[in-house]
């Protein structure tokens, strides 16, 4: 039979084990991901949002839409290089620095290409997280899932 001690110590191991997963998942950004309007609206653009989850204030670095082909269109990047012969037509509502729990940012975008999800990455990942469609087939995403994850190893 476990005496006085014994329980004394295992109460502190799952403490001590709570307090390092705390401090592990802290640092780490939460939010959300979807390729839909927040708000139902009638809008011939191409949407996503993104959604904070983490207490502590988040930024996303890098949001955009994936194509059909797989390839990543980030929205800062048309922002920077897109010239006004590409006819984008970009729509932002909210901020992506300093994001509080609970804050949205949403993004519109006009584009040429079929557009298959979205994705968004935090300042703190490698990693982008992606969002499908509804009308995407599961075998469909897991491809895309591999040409992303090929494409960001051959980085490292």
């Amino acid at each position: 039979m476990p005496d006085l001690s014994d329980i004394g110590i295992f109460i502190s191991a799952v403490g001590g084990i709570i307090v390092i997963y705390e401090k592990m998942t802290k640092k780490r950004e939460h939010f959300i991901v979807k390729y839909d309007s927040y708000n139902a609206e009638m809008d011939d653009r191409d949407s996503l949002y993104i959604v904070s989850k983490s207490f502590q204030p988040i930024s996303i670095r890098d949001y955009g839409f994936i194509k059909e082909n797989g390839e990543l269109e980030s929205i800062p990047w048309i922002g920077e290089c897109a010239c006004d012969g590409d006819n984008y037509d970009i729509v932002k509502l909210g901020v992506t620095e300093k994001m509080e729990y609970n804050q949205r940012v949403e993004f519109k975008c006009r584009t040429s290409e079929p557009i298959v999800g979205a994705f968004a990455m935090g300042a703190t990942q490698n990693f982008p997280r992606l969002c499908f469609a509804s009308n995407v087939r599961y075998i469909r995403r897991i491809q895309i899932r591999i040409k992303i994850i090929l494409k960001y190893l051959s980085y490292m």
